[in-house]
Order: structure tokens, then C-alpha cells, then sequence
């Protein structure tokens, strides 16, 4: 006979502290593993917990408890073990929680939000798309059921306690677990603004900025509800907190760098202000503070051509993290400092930086080589414009074009220039051909988002004067095109991706083949880069007579997604309905 959970609250006390006693050392011991790394003890550990899982003279509820906690186990040991088998095995625990609980909101919020974050965290570690959409699916729905619950109306406190005691236990199925509750609420809201910024830096969709902007506001606004945030027993509320504000503080940056909001990035600045100032500083999300608060104040710094900004940003990143900082807040503040001051101060510490978290490897490389190619390139430009002054070459009218003739090292041997800007030319030549050997290396990556490796090869094209490589550059950036302005992006999003090139890629790209006397891969090259959206269009324009014939109920649905694809053409339309200004 299966024992059951007992319905009087004395013998549920009592039943409670049991199994608190009995199974909750086990669990501690296991995040005590995990925390410390104990790669000895954890594959035991785990093993145990899927036993009182599996076994069947445990009660279900129990077992219920103990697959969330063999999940949440199985996360972090999958890096502490180094076994990404670990990741498919928690979440195949999760969608099977998902689906096997009654439709209860308290389990399945948690289920739901529990299988979003481990299938993110298996997107960090594989970077497959269908996984952060699957997360944020799940994540969407345990939002919409916070959204809900917050909306009830509450009643007296005795019903809500007779009501908090129902939903706890549940003796006619077996099932335990705790009501929803503004904390709770809070977390779910906060990991959907998490899913959604991590899928609008893989694609760059401004519909997941705006719904992750719109989830973390709605998340800060209900952390400031919270009436025992300010009394001793606040817990970790103000790191919870210190999180929140510190993604709002990120996306907010990230959409001033789209639109160009200035309200945005003041904002942003002061979020993660307070942000910083709340998050403990040995707390485990202290480096993504620092990493967003050093972003937002050089980003604000160089629109300002702030050098405070720049001091302010390096004092954080030397508290936060004063052992071992990571590249990208040190290349900010080295690259952003030396920009304001027109001075390469920084930029040879900056690209030894980058050259080192290339060789790493690991999943941020290509963001690594773009930075690495942006430097040298910035760099090569200042030495070709110190090269410029020292020769007398350079005159106000003329000093950028001047400064980038001079790094492609079009026309250096002169005989009248002393030894030192011939120096100087040949180091800005070196410096130039080092950017585009990163830019090419970034554009070829084929592991890196397609927008980001279109950037690339854009980049690699304007850098080259060799024939047969500008050929194969533009050639590349054509081709990447219908990749990066994919059909799952908005109209808005696509026409970004179209517009982010220095030139006009399809011309380019077939004037490039005319130099090498191939008009055939010229024309293909300037077809496909010139119909992108207008090919897209095309191929849900199909004739659908046949289909009515046979299926009526299935060419209506598809008449109604072509509508829907076809509909606001008219990008302000578009950015209206999003909430969003269109880019400029």
C-alpha cells in the first residue's frame, strides 16, 4: 500500500519534519559538492537521489520532490563533471515533470520555469537555437500564470491561509508543494527577461528587446511591492533585486545602441548603480554586474566624450573583480579611452588581451576576433594619421581618408620622409593586414550567429584591395545575407541586417567578379543580394487553387499566415505596433 500524506496539520507538521530530516541532508550535501567542486563525491550523490526518485515505496509527491532536486543537482554538476550528458538528462527530468503533473499552477509554474532554465543552459553550452526557443516558450507560460495569479483578487486572511494549506498538500493526489507567492512570481518574471536577452544576442530580433525590456520592468516594479524587503528577514532580497536591476540596466544599453534613446542609457546607468550597490561582492552574479556596469558607462562615455565615465568604469571592475577581470570590460575602457584621447595609450595592452581569449577558444571567440579586428584596425588608423603629421602629408580637410590610405599602405617610399614615418607607415601597414586577417577569420567562423559573421565579412571587404580576396570577402558577405535576414526575424530586424554594410554588398560583390572577369558569378551574386526580401515575399505567394480542392480548412490557415507574414509592411507600422521607433 502507498502511504499517503497526512491531511491534519499536527500529523503534517510532524510528516514534514521527517522527511526534512531524513532527505534534505541529502540534497545540501549535494550543493555543498557542487559549490566546491568535489568531483568525487557528486556522481554518488546524484546516484542516491535517483534512487529515493525511482523507488516505489516512496509516496509521489516525494518522488516528485526529489526529481526537482536531482535536477537542480544535475545542472551545475554537468560542468563540475564535465559531462554535457548531464545537461540531456535534466532536461529530460524536467519535461517530464512538465508533463506528468496535474495542471496545478504552483507545480507547474515551477516545472515550467525549472526545464526553461536547464534547456538555456544547454543553449549556452551547444548554442542550438530550438533550445532557447523552447525555453522561452515554457518560460512565457509560467509567466502568464504569475501574471494571473497576481491580477486574483485576495480574499481574508483565513481563507488565504486555508487556501495556502490546500494547495501545499495535496492529499488526493499525492502531491506537495508550496502556493505561488510575489517571490515566486518575481523569479519567473525575471528568468523570461533572461531567456529573451539571451535569444536577442543570438539573433538581434527587436521584438525579444522589447518583451525582455517589458518582462524586467514588470519584474522591478514588483520587487518594490515586497512589504518585508526593508525588515531583517528580507533574506537575499537585495541581491534578487541587485539581478533585476542589473539585466534592465543591460537590455536598456543594448536598446540605446539601437535607437539611440538617450533617456535609455541614463537610465541604465543608474540602474546598475544601484545594482552594483546591492549585489554582495562575492555574490555569484557580481560579474555580470560589473561586466554591464562597465558597459553602460563606456558606452555612455564615449557618447559624451567622458573620460570621468572611463575612471568611474575602471574602479568597478577593479572591485569586482581584482584577480582575474574578463576581456571585454578591460578592452572597453583601454579601446574606449584611447578613442576619447586620440591616442593609442592602451590599444597594445588591449590586443594582447584579445589575442590570449581568443586562443581560449570557448563559445565567445567570434565576439573575441570581431573585437580583436576592430582594435588593430583603430590602432592602424592612428598610426597612419601620427605617420601622416610627422611627413607634413595631412592637412584638416583630408585627415580621415588621408589616415586610411595610409594603414592599406597604398603609397609609402618616399624619399624625403625620415626613417621614423617610414617606420610608422609600415607598422600602421602591419597593423592594417592583422584586422582584416581577424575580420576574415570571423567572417569564416562558421559557428557564429549569421549576423555576425555578415558584419565580419562586410568589414573584411572594406579593408582589402587585393583582387581575388575583395572577390571572395564580398562574395561571402552576398551569400550570408537571406542567413542573417532570415524569415523568423521581424520586417524591422531584417531591413537592420540589410542596412548594417558599409556599401552596398551586391554591386560590390558583382563589380568584384567584373575585375576578375566572371560576369556569370557577377550577375547570380547581384541577384541574390538585391531580392532578399522581395524572394522571401515571393515563396509565400504560391498558387493555392489545388489545396482548396483538397483541403479548404488548410488553405485558409495558410491564407491566414501569409496575412500575417505580408502584414505592416511600412517599417514604422511595424515598429508602432512593437512599441519601438524605427532605426535611423
Amino acid at each position: 500500500m502507498t502511504p499517503r500524506p497526512p491531511t491534519t496539520l499536527r500529523s503534517s507538521l510532524r510528516f514534514q519534519y521527517l522527511f526534512l530530516m531524513k532527505w534534505r541532508p541529502l540534497g545540501a550535501r549535494a550543493f555543498r559538492a557542487v559549490e566546491c567542486g568535489d568531483a568525487a563525491a557528486l556522481p554518488d550523490l546524484i546516484r542516491r537521489i535517483a534512487e529515493t526518485r525511482t523507488a516505489d515505496a516512496h509516496p509521489r509527491w516525494v518522488r516528485d520532490l526529489m526529481r526537482r532536486l536531482e535536477v537542480m543537482v544535475l545542472v551545475p554538476a554537468a560542468d563540475v563533471l564535465h559531462d554535457p550528458g548531464l545537461l540531456d538528462r535534466a532536461v529530460a527530468l524536467s519535461l517530464e515533470a512538465v508533463t506528468d503533473t496535474p495542471t496545478r499552477w504552483e507545480s507547474e509554474v515551477f516545472d515550467r520555469a525549472l526545464l526553461a532554465d536547464c534547456l538555456l543552459q544547454r543553449f549556452e553550452k551547444r548554442g542550438d537555437r530550438a533550445d532557447v526557443d523552447e525555453a522561452i516558450t515554457h518560460q512565457r507560460r509560467a509567466a502568464e500564470l504569475c501574471r494571473a495569479w497576481l491580477a486574483a483578487p485576495r480574499g481574508h486572511w483565513r481563507a488565504s491561509l486555508r487556501q495556502w494549506w490546500r494547495v501545499q498538500w495535496y492529499p488526493d493526489e499525492g502531491q506537495v508543494w508550496p502556493p505561488l507567492n510575489r517571490t515566486i512570481c518575481f523569479s519567473v518574471l525575471l528568468g523570461l527577461g533572461d531567456a529573451l536577452h539571451t535569444r536577442f544576442e543570438f539573433l538581434r530580433t527587436y521584438d525579444d528587446l522589447q518583451r525582455a525590456v517589458e518582462a524586467s520592468d514588470g519584474a522591478e516594479a514588483l520587487s518594490r511591492t515586497f512589504r518585508w524587503a526593508a525588515s531583517p528577514w528580507a533574506g537575499n532580497y537585495k541581491q534578487e533585486r541587485g539581478s533585476i536591476l542589473s539585466q534592465l540596466g543591460a537590455l536598456l544599453t543594448f536598446r540605446f545602441e539601437l535607437l539611440h534613446d538617450p533617456t535609455d542609457i541614463i537610465r541604465a546607468v543608474s540602474l546598475l548603480e544601484d545594482a552594483d550597490r546591492l549585489t554582495p561582492r562575492r555574490a555569484r552574479g557580481g560579474r555580470s554586474v560589473a561586466r554591464y556596469r562597465v558597459h553602460a558607462l563606456t558606452t555612455r562615455g564615449l557618447r559624451l566624450q567622458s573620460l570621468d565615465d572611463f575612471t568611474k568604469a575602471e574602479a568597478v571592475l577593479r572591485r569586482r573583480t581584482p584577480h582575474d577581470p574578463a576581456w571585454r570590460p578591460q578592452v572597453e575602457i583601454l579601446t574606449g579611452r584611447a578613442a576619447i584621447s586620440e591616442s593609442s595609450d592602451g590599444l597594445g595592452e588591449a590586443v594582447h588581451i584579445l589575442e590570449a581569449a581568443v586562443s581560449q577558444g570557448g563559445a565567445d571567440v567570434h565576439e573575441a576576433l570581431i573585437w580583436l579586428a576592430s582594435t588593430l584596425r583603430q590602432w592602424a588608423l592612428h598610426a597612419a594619421s601620427v605617420a601622416d603629421s610627422l611627413a607634413g602629408a595631412r592637412d584638416e580637410t583630408g585627415a580621415g581618408s588621408s589616415a586610411e590610405t595610409g594603414a592599406q599602405g597604398a603609397s609609402w617610399t618616399r624619399p624625403d620622409v625620415s626613417d621614423t614615418v617610414v617606420a610608422a607607415q609600415q607598422e600602421a601597414a602591419v597593423l592594417w593586414r592583422r584586422s582584416s586577417d581577424a575580420w576574415r577569420r570571423a567572417a569564416l567562423l562558421e559557428t557564429a550567429p549569421a549576423w555576425r559573421r555578415l558584419h565580419a565579412a562586410s568589414r573584411w571587404r572594406s579593408q582589402v584591395t587585393e583582387p581575388r580576396e575583395a572577390a571572395d570577402a564580398s562574395s561571402l558577405a552576398v551569400r550570408l545575407l537571406p542567413l542573417a535576414a532570415w524569415r523568423g526575424l521581424d520586417r524591422i530586424s531584417q531591413e537592420e541586417v540589410l542596412q548594417t554594410t558599409d556599401f552596398d554588398l551586391a554591386s560590390g560583390a558583382a563589380a568584384d567578379q567584373l575585375d576578375l572577369h566572371d560576369a556569370d558569378h557577377a550577375l547570380e551574386l547581384l541577384e541574390l543580394g538585391r531580392g532578399v526580401l522581395w524572394s522571401q515575399t515571393l515563396d509565400v505567394r504560391t498558387d493555392l487553387q489545388q489545396l482548396r480542392q483538397e483541403s479548404p480548412r488548410l488553405a485558409e490557415r495558410l491564407t491566414r499566415l501569409r496575412v500575417l507574414l505580408e502584414e505592416s509592411r511600412d517599417p514604422a507600422v511595424r515598429a508602432e505596433r512593437a512599441g519601438l521607433r524605427p532605426p535611423v
